[in-house]
C-alpha cells in the first residue's frame, strides 16, 4: 500500500518535471529563432557568396556595419565571449589580430575545442550579417586597453 502511494507520487512529479523540461526546451528554441528573426533574419537559400572579397572588405572598414555587428554581438556572443569580447566561456576576442576570413568562417561553421563548442550561424543569419559581425570583432583590437 504504501510503496504504491508513493510510487504514484513520484511517477506524477517525474511526469511533471519532462513535461516542464519540454516547455523549457521549446521556449529557447523559439527564443533562438526569435533572436535569429530580429538580428538579421534567417538566410535564404541563394544567400551565400553573393558578397564579393571586394564588398566584404568594405564591410569590414564601416562603421556602420561595425555597428550592426555590435548589436547582434551583444545579443548573441555576449554570454560567451562577455561584454565587449572581454573573455568568458569562449575565447577573448580584445586586443587580439584575427584574420577576417577566419572569423567568418568560424562564425558560419562553428569550431569545437575541447568541451567547448562554437555553435555555426550560417543556417541562423545572413551572409551580410555575419560579415558585419567579423567588422564589429575586428574592432575590437583597437581599444583604449589594448594599447
Amino acid at each position: 500500500m504504501m510503496v504504491e502511494k508513493f510510487g504514484g507520487a513520484i511517477a506524477s512529479a517525474l511526469t511533471a518535471s519532462i513535461r516542464l523540461y519540454g516547455v523549457c526546451i521549446a521556449l529557447m528554441l523559439s527564443v533562438f529563432t526569435m533572436n535569429a528573426a530580429l538580428a538579421g533574419g534567417v538566410p535564404s537559400a541563394e544567400d551565400d557568396g553573393t558578397i564579393s572579397p571586394a564588398e566584404a572588405a568594405k564591410m569590414i572598414a564601416s562603421p556602420a556595419s561595425a555597428a550592426a555587428g555590435e548589436g547582434l554581438f551583444n545579443q548573441v556572443c555576449t554570454y560567451c565571449h562577455g561584454a565587449k569580447g572581454v573573455g568568458g566561456r569562449g575565447r577573448k576576442m580584445q586586443c587580439r589580430h584575427y584574420d577576417a576570413s577566419y572569423l567568418y568562417n568560424t562564425i558560419s561553421n562553428g569550431k569545437r575545442s575541447g568541451s567547448l563548442v562554437m555553435p555555426a550561424w550560417k543556417q541562423s543569419y545572413s551572409e551580410r550579417t555575419r560579415w558585419e559581425l567579423v567588422s564589429y570583432i575586428m574592432t575590437l583590437k583597437n581599444l583604449d586597453s589594448c594599447q
